[in-house]
């Protein structure tokens, strides 16, 4: 059957833009670049995948024929952007061919057959539960800027590990991301019907499906979240949205924590430290960022210097008490360590110049950052 049908074009545009992500990304099968359209009952839907992110839209439609067909989602996302009309009407024609009424203007769009499109993920849709979208984003939020790029030699790192655990009669879900030079966790205290979530040792979502589901939790209080063996589901009423789990062991992060000292610790104010930080990194060199940290009796000093431009320094007081201690930092690090975190006052636990950071803060409960030292 060939699809004809009317849809609202902000309702396109909203279904098509949501999948640019997705679709632009640069493969080896040309049809991954467009969507699959499928016009039923008094509906569209809208599916792009790139065989690792799956996003399926349905918007509402006036349907005057069932059919699918497979567009550009590129081109589509355009067409519909630039349209001067309230509604956008799809008709195909021969050899998949597809005619577009929009406003005054009238198009003519290659497309493919719906045949050639790959098959969306089946999933278990019993064993989904009820998630507040606030949870997730905000784990992501606070654990997404750790992840490692994609040139890291550990490939692991290019991704987030979710985890569950129990404490005291109540359930958490924790993120946990580094790149090798950091690490970041995230612990929520969620609602203890997600015990039933199967969520393996080394439950690890890639960089771009956490992009895609961070999207996904924007305009909406809730969704039915699932994890399997091979994905993680997300499903709304609207849309569905399934990422593939990336194989692979993440470092033991456990213990890296376990082993910092935390008996030499200073009190810092978070936006007096934020506004400090930024101003030093005017002059850090620009590819390590390198400042030095200085720590006295109540008092802390930071300084960075540029072979070209100059150096800076800025001093002011903090709660400390131990001994006089000199450390180089990546200044970057900080800055979004503290850009994320919620409350007045930080806590950092430093031991040594050689040993890590422990970033946390009573006000910000289950946030923890570790930060590696440079050498001075």
């Amino acid at each position: 059957m060939a699809l004809h049908c009317t849809v609202h074009c902000d309702d396109i545009l909203k279904a098509v833009g949501a999948q640019q992500n997705i679709t632009n990304k640069k493969g080896n099968m040309a049809i991954l670049s467009n969507l699959l359209l499928e016009a039923t009952g008094n509906q569209l839907t809208c599916t792009g995948t790139d065989l690792e992110i799956g996003l399926k839209q349905t918007i509402p439609a006036e349907v005057i024929e069932e059919g699918s067909i497979t567009l550009p989602a590129k081109k589509l996302f355009e067409l519909a952007r630039e349209s001067g009309g309230a509604d956008i009407t799809l008709k195909e024609q021969d050899n998949a061919w597809v005619e577009i009424e929009a406003g005054p203007s009238r198009y003519r769009l290659a497309g493919m057959n719906a045949e050639e499109f790959p098959q969306f993920p089946s999933y278990d849709e019993e064993a989904l539960v009820s998630l507040d979208s606030e949870v997730l984003a905000e784990m992501i939020d606070k654990t997404s800027f750790s992840i490692a790029m994609d040139k890291e030699s550990v490939f692991s790192l290019t991704a987030a590990l979710l985890q569950k655990h129990e404490e005291e009669e109540k359930f958490f879900l924790k993120m946990i991301t580094s790149d090798g030079h950091r690490l970041t966790t995230m612990n929520r205290e969620v609602d203890p019907g997600l015990r039933k979530l199967e969520i393996g040792p080394s439950t690890l979502i890639p960089r771009r499906g956490i992009q895609e589901i961070r999207k996904f939790c924007e305009n909406r209080d809730s969704f039915l979240f699932g994890v399997e063996e091979k994905q993680i589901v997300l499903q709304g009423e609207q849309s569905l949205l399934i990422v593939r789990l990336m194989k692979g062991d993440f470092p033991d992060f456990a213990t890296v924590i376990q082993n910092i000292a935390q008996d030499n610790q200073v009190e810092i104010h978070r936006v007096r430290f934020l506004e400090a930080l930024k101003r030093m990194n005017l002059f850090s060199e620009d590819i390590f960022h390198a400042i030095k940290i200085s720590l006295a009796e109540n008092s802390i000093t930071l300084n960075s210097q540029h072979a070209e431009f100059g150096s800076a320094t800025d001093s002011f007081a903090v709660q400390y008490a131990g001994n006089d201690v000199e450390l180089a930092f990546n200044c970057r690090f900080f800055i979004e360590t503290m850009q994320v975190m919620e409350g007045d006052v930080i806590r950092a636990a430093i031991k040594d110049e050689k040993s890590p950071c422990m970033i946390s803060s009573e006000q910000d409960d289950g946030f923890l950052s570790v930060i590696m030292p440079m050498k001075l």
